[in-house]
């Protein structure tokens, strides 16, 4: 237990309070993951608890490794049976166990579809719509609310019952049209992994109550960023039993809830005490990576929210600095601004600071031009995070459409992708005729490339290469089933299918380095599992939070949402105006700049040393913009405490 007296009073309250309904109200910087994992250790080690009794839901892969790996330097082997994990990776692991026979005609080999196969079904769905759309409707605002209606827990009916405008009517039927697709393909998108994992658990008691009798402790992180069937499932699983109380400890902070946008609804950490009543709630205020000032503008922005209770943080002792740390920065235009701010990081790194220990943040991704500009000009490296991952870099993306054709018969999406990449004979026209064999057939497209009649309708060199691509799928089937190991296995696809050989006539010879290394990378993550399915299903679920850290030496460009979460010792908070911070979408509804003042909110305390606040006169020729209110209200709150 000596773990416990490197706790300040509030975190030691937080670890060793009694089973219940627990909320840890956590500052940014407070050490909430710290609190979380002692948590986990203190219940095992004083509670008497099995691991294999506690589950650990995060939002990235990246948390929940983080979180089994500081239990784990606490206790060694003793957190054997541990499970931590993301709300979708928990969910769809559940759901390949239970999934057979429960729901539609779904089995447990179901592939997951990502964000441009969600797409292409939602354009799909709109297209073959026979009424006209009530307003114009392109295919991602449909998916968006299919999503929306989906972590509501509505499924097509519910949505259409529900629908208060002929736009949610309309879109309930382009629901209806798209869920059957993916059923059809064996697929399941994001939102289906917690929406059919309640439904499963609803509809059947008895796996309930097993899992129910496994998971008898809950701990939650980031629980602000919890929606309604995240929510929803949290309460179902933690439910109280004859033989056990209702064990469920969330750390989260209302402050910095800045995902209403993926469907996050920041009220649900608002109403713990009404959800659970009896619950604890326990303040975690002392932050351990920021100075006061920087603290101060950052409650001179959250204090006026309405939606959330802001709290008020205290610099530990360490953290306390007569340093100057928080400048603002007035500049005539975007060009201005960036230099101005490329000027003070040279400033800063001639006095020791590494370019790594700068972060330059703004509120959407165009605005990163003009300081890529300045920073070139300046001779200064940089990064800009959140571009192109590696799981969406094309090569990547194909050697993947490989391994789900293999592992999933019924996903026509990944089949279409790498029919005839490489060429094969297989083009738009032919694989046009054996989707509607297959359709006519109720078969799936792969079975299609498996029957005569259906290439008796091809061309010679079409028919030819349907039949080698059928002999490889069972091939690499076989393989899947049997003991060879996914690097092995995605070895074997790549050198026979041709596509490894492909790549020196289709790639340009200075792109050609980048795309081996991708593939042997990729291959490299495959021999980190010992099967397809479990491979598959880490890659579909990565997060841009998850992708491996770059540790050159370089200042990060970032937006304000990719920020969360992390922190560096000096950070420029660009663009602080009126229509950019808060944005000009958010200004119709008080809701929307409530959340732009989360988003600011969150800004400021990713400093830990020195913060910039930087605003421009004007961006676009002719434009006169006004400094933020945000901005006004960390001048006006310094003014107030100085007694001015």
């Amino acid at each position: 237990m000596n773990f416990l007296n490197s706790l300040n009073p509030e975190q030691r309250a937080a670890v060793t309070t009694p089973i219940g309904p627990v909320l840890v109200r956590a500052g940014a910087g407070s050490g909430k993951t710290r609190v979380l994992t002692l948590r986990i250790a203190y219940l095992i080690e004083h509670g008497g608890v099995a691991p294999a009794n506690i589950l650990s839901l995060t939002f990235t892969n990246k948390a929940a490794k983080e979180v089994r790996e500081r239990v784990r330097s606490l206790l060694g082997s003793r957190t054997r049976g541990l499970t931590s994990g993301t709300f979708h990776a928990i969910c769809a692991t559940l759901l390949r166990a239970e999934i057979a026979g429960r729901i539609s005609n779904y089995t447990g080999d179901f592939t997951i579809y990502a964000a441009d196969e969600q797409l292409q079904l939602a354009a799909e769905a709109l297209d073959a719509a026979t009424e006209r759309p009530p307003m114009l409707l392109e295919p991602n605002e449909v998916l968006r609310r299919i999503s929306r209606a989906k972590s509501r827990l509505l499924d097509p009916k519910l949505m259409a019952r529900f629908a208060t405008d002929p736009v949610e009517r309309f879109v309930a039927g382009c629901y209806r049209r798209y869920q059957r697709a993916l059923e059809r393909a064996n697929a399941l998108d994001f939102d289906d992994l917690i929406r059919l994992a309640h439904q499963l658990l609803i509809d059947h008691p008895d796996v309930l109550a097993q899992y129910q009798q496994r998971w008898r402790h809950l701990l939650v992180d980031e629980y602000q960023d919890t929606d309604p069937g995240q929510h929803a499932l949290i309460e179902l699983l933690s439910r109280p039993g004859a033989d056990r109380p209702r064990s469920l400890f969330v750390v989260g902070d209302g402050m910095q809830s800045i995902y209403g946008f993926r469907n996050a609804d920041h009220s649900i950490i608002a109403r713990f005490n009404q959800d659970f009543p009896m619950a604890q709630v326990i303040e975690l205020a002392t932050n351990y990576r920021s100075r006061q000032s920087i603290l101060d503008a950052a409650y001179a922005v959250i204090r006026h929210s309405k939606a959330v209770p802001p709290m008020a943080l205290h610099a530990a002792a360490t953290a306390l600095s007569n340093e100057r740390c928080l400048l603002i920065v007035d500049a005539k235009d975007g060009r201005d601004e960036a230099e101005q701010i490329a000027r003070s990081i040279n400033e800063l790194a001639r006095k020791g600071r590494r370019f790594r220990e700068f972060a330059l943040l703004y509120r959407t991704r165009h605005m990163s031009r003009p300081l890529e500009t300045a920073l070139r000009h300046a001779r200064i490296p940089y990064k800009v995070r959140g571009s192109v991952s590696f799981y969406d870099r094309a090569v990547v993306r194909d050697a993947m459409a490989y391994l789900r054709a293999v592992a999933n018969p019924a996903d026509n999406l990944s089949l279409t992708r790498i029919a005839n990449v490489p060429a094969r004979g297989l083009g738009a026209q032919s694989l046009a005729t054996l989707a509607a064999f297959a359709a006519q057939n109720g078969l799936p497209l792969s079975e299609a490339l498996f029957r005569p009649e259906a290439l008796a309708s091809l061309t010679v060199k079409a028919a030819d290469g349907a039949r080698r691509l059928a002999s490889l799928l069972a091939r690499w089937r076989r393989f899947a089933d049997g003991t060879m190991s996914p690097d092995n296995l995605l070895a074997d696809v790549l050198e026979q299918s041709g596509y490894m050989a492909s790549l020196t006539q289709r790639l340009e010879p200075d792109d050609l380095p980048d795309a081996r290394a991708h593939l042997q990378e990729l291959m490299a993550a495959a021999g980190e599992h010992s099967g397809l399915s479990s491979f598959l299903q880490e890659v579909a679920l990565m997060t841009s939070a998850d992708e491996k850290e770059d540790e050159r030496d370089q200042v990060q460009l970032l937006t304000i949402h990719a920020a969360k979460g992390l922190e560096w010792p000096v950070v420029f908070v660009t663009g602080l105006e009126e229509g950019t911070l808060p944005h000009e979408r958010s200004l119709v509804t008080p809701d929307g700049v409530e959340e732009e003042r989360r988003l600011c909110y969150v800004a400021l305390t990713r400093a830990g040393e020195r913060l910039y606040l930087s605003w421009a006169a004007g961006r676009n020729r002719g434009q006169t913009l006004k400094p933020s209110r945000f901005l006004d209200e960390i001048v006006a709150y310094g003014r107030e405490r100085s007694g001015r």
